[in-house]
């Protein structure tokens, strides 16, 4: 018969894996609340080999992303996930695929993982934050003010998502705010295309872009400091608009 000492060794190894694995997760930014779900019937009785070989494709990947090794850690979780795929770590790697191409930068790659965990997992507790993280994928793929602005859209309708669906969380308030960063960034490419349209002489395009803004999103255009500009190209397109359209000269018509 085993000793008591001995025994509790046996017990307290993969109590020590789970402690180790558990605290990874919580620096590597998911939070707490994954813990449960993941882990919970971790100490029950004993593992399949399969489970301690996923366990250890997660523990691997989790201290990659510790040490922002993020290519290997993506390899691991891509390993866990095709290798495993009815492991209870499998959710976790496809949730980590999004948070390594994250941080990667990779903000391509990062919106469709964050995508597909969604559509395989709408309800679990971690979809408030999945849905900021596709939002801010999509915000921080932003180029330029005079590119089309469909990932600036992409982001609004996320985090739109976030405020509707989930009010309560701390991911509802910080979406706020970042659609009103976006919101400032539509402010600026409509502003800019109005300007190019009112150089041009196109008052009435000119005029539609500019009247949109500060329809739409006239805290926005405030906080920019654009009001003064906006009103006064609104001025002159009106002015401009109140002249009439001027017929072309019969030299024209004729092709002169």
């Amino acid at each position: 018969m085993p000793s008591p000492q001995k025994s509790l060794s046996v017990v307290c190894r993969p109590c020590i894996l789970v402690i180790c694995l558990l605290w990874s997760l919580a620096a590597t930014g998911c939070g707490t609340d994954l813990k449960q779900f993941y882990f919970g019937d971790l100490f029950g009785k004993g593992s399949s080999t399969i489970d301690q070989n996923a366990e250890q494709l997660a523990m691997e990947g989790m201290e990659k992303m510790k040490e922002k090794d993020y290519d290997d850690a993506l390899k691991a979780f891509r390993k866990l996930k095709e290798q495993y795929p009815y492991s209870k770590y499998a959710i976790l790697a496809e949730l980590k695929l999004g948070d390594a191409h994250f941080q990667e930068r990779e903000y391509g790659e990062a919106a469709l993982a964050y995508e597909e965990f969604a559509r395989l997992h709408p309800r679990n507790e971690v979809i408030p934050y999945v849905l900021y993280q596709i939002g801010m994928s999509h915000f921080l793929s932003f180029t330029t003010i005079d590119r089309d602005q469909g990932e600036t859209q992409q982001a609004m309708e996320a985090f739109q998502r976030v405020i509707q669906a989930f009010p309560e969380t701390q991911y509802a308030k910080k979406a706020q705010e970042q659609m009103f960063e976006c919101q400032k960034r539509l402010v600026a490419h409509e502003l800019y295309v109005g300007e190019f349209y009112f150089k041009q002489g196109r008052y009435r395009s000119a005029k539609e872009r500019l009247e949109k803004i500060s329809r739409a999103y006239p805290d926005a255009v405030r906080e920019l400091g654009y009001e003064q500009s906006v009103r006064e190209m609104m001025e002159v397109s009106d002015q401009e608009l109140n002249k009439g359209e001027v017929k072309p000269s019969i030299w024209s018509r004729i092709g002169f």
